[in-house]
């Protein structure tokens, strides 16, 4: 086996270029140090949230060692032409990442060179692909339902690109702290946590209490947003449906209810009511489990958590704005304000179908 560790300042300046732009491999990945295997291909395992490759490794002894390496989600990976097919079962590589904190023979990949010598990066585009979400700005649709309300069905994908706020969010309201994290839909900062919401984010471990390890959304702002995955919305005269790209997590807004029930069964996406209000479908949502509002930075949310949407739609356009507001009394110590942009796409919703692989690298041993 061909196994080395890369000191030096090239090594590091590579190596912290690709750790800002992937800021969630940090906690499971040393980026501080490189390792470079070669292999044989056993299986691509081309899913969500993450992509891996597998390949068989000959030790010391002769004997083959099974290595796993992360790649990118197959839902980013396929806007740039990557294909199930892409790695063939029995074909040579040679794969350089940063090494896991918790695993042997595990890695984050840096690139992949073939047999036949070409290199492909983490996150390359090998070719314009079938699959590309793009938007469809001229599109015939009715803008309206039959009852008369503005028509939000369709298939919506996020303008911000993998991870990030939309171009031209703005700032969040009543915010302050360092800049906030990619996933954190049109916020710019971190609102100020209170004493108690303090003490929960200290309880909070990304590396093994990321909601993505358990092939959940996290919450209602962070997964409409997250990777631009393709959602989708259903429209009925008593309930409107939000079925997310990220994780197929789907959301019921309740069109005929004044005010939420007195008694709800607590969950990640709560209880949501909505209510028209001219041509702005208006989303009260209450009822939540405790968890995390950015689980990247460890912001967390209370059982107090109460959210309020606002969506409108242009026709024109073919977009799709939200606009929210995020209250926490227990945790938060102001009120926070934000919203992303969506765009028509031209592919429909997808189902997700997670699969997570991060094995004992993401599980607490003590």
């Amino acid at each position: 086996m061909k196994s080395f560790i890369k000191a030096g300042l090239l090594g590091w300046v590579t190596l912290a270029t690709i750790a800002q732009a992937h800021h969630s491999s940090a906690p499971h990945y040393d980026a501080s140090k490189t390792v470079e295997v070669e292999g044989t291909v056993t299986k691509f395992m081309f899913v969500n949230p993450h992509a891996y490759i597998y390949f068989n490794v000959t030790n010391g002894s002769g004997k083959p060692v099974e290595w796993r390496c992360e790649l990118s989600a197959r839902a980013s990976l396929e806007r740039l032409g990557w294909t199930a097919d892409l790695f063939k079962s029995g074909e040579k590589i040679t794969v350089n990442g940063a090494p896991a904190r918790r695993e042997d023979n595990v890695c984050s990949t840096n690139k992949i060179t073939l047999a036949d010598g070409r290199t492909l990066g983490r996150e390359q585009k090998i070719s314009v692909a079938t699959t590309t979400p793009v938007t469809a700005a001229k599109t015939t649709r009715t803008a309206r339902l039959s009852d008369g309300h503005p028509n939000l069905e369709g298939s919506w994908v996020s303008q911000g690109g993998p991870g990030g706020p939309p171009p031209g969010a703005g700032g969040a309201v009543g915010m302050s702290g360092p800049p906030g994290a990619p996933g954190a839909a049109g916020m710019s900062a971190f609102p100020a946590q209170t004493t108690a919401g303090a003490t929960a984010a200290k309880l909070y471990d990304q590396r093994f209490d990321d909601p993505a390890i358990k092939c959940n959304p996290a919450n209602i702002i962070f997964g409409w947003t997250h990777d631009s995955n393709v959602n989708k919305i259903t429209q009925a005269k008593d309930a409107i449906t939000l079925t997310y790209g990220y994780m197929d997590f789907v959301r019921t807004i309740y069109m005929n209810m004044a005010e939420h029930p007195k008694k709800i069964t607590p969950s990640t996406g709560g209880h949501s009511i909505g209510q028209w209000d001219g041509d702005v479908l208006t989303v009260d949502t209450v009822g939540f489990l405790p968890g995390v509002l950015i689980p990247l930075s460890g912001l967390m949310h209370s059982d107090q958590l109460h959210i309020i949407e606002r969506f409108t739609v242009d026709n024109s356009a073919g977009t799709l704005t939200r606009e929210y507001r995020v209250e926490d009394a227990l945790y938060l110590q102001a009120p926070y304000s934000g919203k992303d942009v969506q765009s028509l796409s031209a592919k429909p919703y997808t189902p997700y179908n997670c699969v997570e692989l991060s094995g004992k690298n993401n599980l607490r041993t003590n």
